[in-house]
């Protein structure tokens, strides 16, 4: 089978190219221009630890406020809500780089096992939620003792 040549393949790609070309040559009048952000998406990481008698959550939230936060949960789950407020741009500030993102977050994490939720402690401290989840008491089965009549 005889393979036929195309002119175009040899130009595969040759737009990302020119875009990284023109990113560096503009980049050094405009810095911020032609940067790509890194993520738009905001979602703060977590931990999630099991202990014996109740999970413990700690999330990265920083530049938050309690205000700014709202937690919510279930048997099953639990929701982290928020937003970082955009500091208001100064007169006469000229920003030559900006890489922190803001706007709205929702995160809801699935748990391994049922909690209480009327049972929940937050602490926010330096930036640091930290969330504690008293696990739901399980009902051990009980031997039921047969009397003889």
């Amino acid at each position: 089978m005889e393979k036929r040549y195309h002119p175009l393949t040899d130009f595969s790609g040759i737009d990302d190219i020119v875009n990284r070309t023109i990113e560096r040559f503009f980049s050094d009048f405009f810095p911020m221009r032609f940067k790509r952000p890194v993520s738009k998406e905001l979602c703060p990481a977590c931990d999630l630890i099991d202990y014996e008698d109740h999970l413990f959550l700690r999330a990265e939230v920083p530049g938050l406020n309690h205000e700014d936060l709202n937690i919510s949960a279930s048997k099953n789950s639990i929701t982290l809500k928020g937003e970082l407020k955009q500091r208001k741009e100064e007169k006469g500030e000229t920003y030559y780089q900006s890489e922190r993102s803001y706007g709205a977050f929702l995160r809801t994490i699935d748990l391994p096992t049922e909690i209480e939720p009327n049972k929940i402690d937050a602490v926010l401290k330096d930036g640091i939620l930290e969330v504690k989840l008293p696990k739901k008491k399980t009902q051990i089965a009980k031997k039921i003792e047969i009397k003889i009549k």
